[in-house]
């Protein structure tokens, strides 16, 4: 089973179309990194001279050509589809002028092309061109740049690699766009685990935001120390300097410059600094005195999306566009306001900008939403006419963290008429004219039995089994429940199935292996036949767990019948647990 929690990598496709004496570097540099993994696809003849890394060539599509080292064309076009759905990142460093011409043409005469044509839009493509400066001054190149700044808001067009040419060949200038490339991706970086370290429990206010103050202070019927009590209380120091309220909590360290008493050093300091303690003047103040980050900062965005300062993302919006969609484009506020911050407000915002026309969001919201236990973002999207997008991750996510209200959220929300409720499979449409908005959803179980099984929530578990929804996955209830150590799970599983109990000598290894001794105590006094092989049982102590745990199973097999001194026959032999 998938992790549920873990972050994972940021997965960069990097591409090609030419050799050129940046990739090299710069792919060292990509793999060097941590949170970090990497793809890339390079010229077919330098790919034929082999690289230090694992890439593949930019082969042609045309069937008439060859394209080893894939074994037909049929598997180049599968590779191109596999690849954009494995990558939140495109890097095009860097992409010739033909090329180039035949990305805004819709041309798909390469694998490189292939997956231009295939990217999701949603997902973001950093572009380097690489050119003689002839072809860069040429006016072709400005229109073709235009249209792309203009029409493909998903590309962002970096510093060139520009060459020119001499009696002894090519030559090529110094290439200035290292460092802002490595701070786009980093960026990418940052934007994709922002929030993996919030506590949604803290500043969640649905109803009303904590935007930015208004110049004057507002008057408050409880007294500052009062406030500061509550404060203190909550262990937020961020929601204290918000509010204005004098706080003992240790400073975070991400704040210690700022809130120094030299205070903020650079712009971007100052700029934190403004937006979690300020006004919108202040912030307008710092924009109006200094150039114009290409991007804010994590923590920038992190303090707007927390708060909900919708004033000013409109501000960013209407006066920094370009500032404006690096930072907050694409699906990032519908993700991030559904499935880390909880906010109802960057939702309605967003629904209504005219700058996200497309309303393009992935299912990290409304997955991310059941996972967080926001039942009231999922009612928001129920409710906001726009098409659901999830998958069996929401409910998988929510029955792993014990979101009973989010579960009876999806049940209520997939109810027919008839009161059955509407599982994947079920392709019926109610009858009779029904709002969009609001006929029944398609439920996906998925292996949320099985999540929950692991997670050791048997509440989750018992809601499941008294749901009447139909679910899948039975069979593995006992071997997680076995391997995790959830004792608790197997009694109401038994009680539940008695001597039909679905299992297999699986869950004494997974135990074995764990260091779970009171689980095998419990197989043991079950009742149930448990079969178990002697070199399947000694896999599991060679391979388990050390310490106390795994002298406490040794011991226990050592008192219940195991010997692991016999010959092979014996070895794998099948045996019943407590019987000779």
């Amino acid at each position: 089973m998938p992790p549920t929690e873990s972050a994972r990598a940021l997965r960069i496709l990097v591409a090609s179309s030419i050799p050129s004496p940046i990739e090299e570097p710069f792919l060292s540099t990509l793999i060097a990194q941590k949170n970090i993994a990497v793809r890339s696809i390079v010229d077919s003849a330098e790919w034929k001279t082999s690289t230090p890394y694992a890439s593949i060539p930019n082969v042609s599509t045309d069937r008439s050509q060859p394209c080893r080292p894939f074994s037909d064309h049929d598997d180049v076009h599968r590779t191109a589809a596999e690849l954009c759905a494995w990558a939140d990142l495109l890097v095009l460093a860097p992409m010739d002028a033909n090329t180039l011409a035949k990305m805004l043409h819709g041309v798909t005469d390469s694998l490189i092309l292939e997956i231009l044509r295939s990217w999701d839009v949603s997902k973001r493509t950093l572009l380097v061109l690489g050119m003689s400066t002839l072809m860069w001054e040429n006016p072709m190149t400005k229109k073709q740049i235009s249209k792309i700044r203009r029409k493909w808001n998903w590309v962002r067009v970096l510093h060139p690699l520009l060459w020119t040419f001499e009696s002894k060949g090519k030559r090529y200038l110094p290439w200035e766009g290292r460092e802002e490339l490595m701070g786009a991706i980093q960026n990418q970086l940052d934007l994709m685990t922002l929030g993996q370290d919030v506590d949604v429990s803290m500043g969640q206010t649905p109803k009303h935001s904590l935007s930015l103050r208004p110049a004057a202070k507002p008057s408050s019927p409880l007294p500052p120390e009062i406030w500061s009590m509550i404060l203190d209380f909550t262990g937020d120091w961020e929601l204290a300097k918000r509010l204005n309220v004098y706080t003992t909590l240790p400073t975070p360290q991400c704040w210690l410059r700022a809130a120094s008493k030299e205070g903020p050093h650079s712009f971007m300091d100052k700029l934190e600094w403004a937006i979690l303690t300020g006004t919108l003047d202040d912030v307008k103040h710092l924009f109006n005195t200094h150039t114009a980050p290409q991007w804010l900062s994590s923590q920038a965005v992190r303090i707007i999306m927390r708060f909900a300062m919708v004033p000013l993302l409109y501000y960013l919006e209407s006066n920094h566009a370009d500032l404006f969609w690096a930072s907050f484009g694409h699906a990032f506020l519908p993700d991030k306001a559904s499935a880390v911050f909880g906010r109802v407000e960057i939702l309605e915002y967003w629904r209504t900008s005219p700058t996200f026309l497309n309303k393009e969001y992935t299912v990290d919201a409304i997955d991310g939403a059941s996972r967080a236990g926001f039942v009231h973002i999922l009612e928001w999207w129920r409710n906001s006419g726009l098409p659901m997008k999830y998958s069996e991750a929401a409910l998988e996510q929510a029955s792993s963290r014990g979101q009973i209200e989010v579960l009876e959220w999806w049940k209520r929300a997939s109810m027919r008429d008839d009161g059955h409720v509407r599982t994947s499979g079920d392709e019926s449409e109610p009858e009779g004219s029904v709002p969009p908005t609001r006929k029944p959803l398609r439920l996906k179980p998925g292996k949320a039995i099985s999540f929950a099984t692991q997670a050791g929530s048997l509440s989750t578990l018992r809601w499941w089994v008294t749901s009447t929804i139909p679910f899948s996955h039975e069979d593995t209830v006992a071997k997680l429940a076995s391997t995790h150590g959830h004792v608790d799970i197997l009694d109401f599983w038994q009680l539940l199935h008695g001597e039909k109990m679905i299992y297999d000598n699986q869950v004494l290894v997974g135990a074995t292996k764990m260091g779970h001794r009171d689980v095998l105590e419990w197989w043991k006094k079950s009742g149930l036949r448990v079969e178990y092989k002697t070199c399947d049982i000694e896999e599991a102590l060679e391979d388990g767990v050390e310490g106390v745990k795994g002298q406490q199973v040794r011991r226990w097999w050592a008192l219940n019948g195991l010997n692991l001194g016999v010959g092979t026959s014996e070895w794998m032999r099948t045996k019943v647990l407590n019987q000779s």
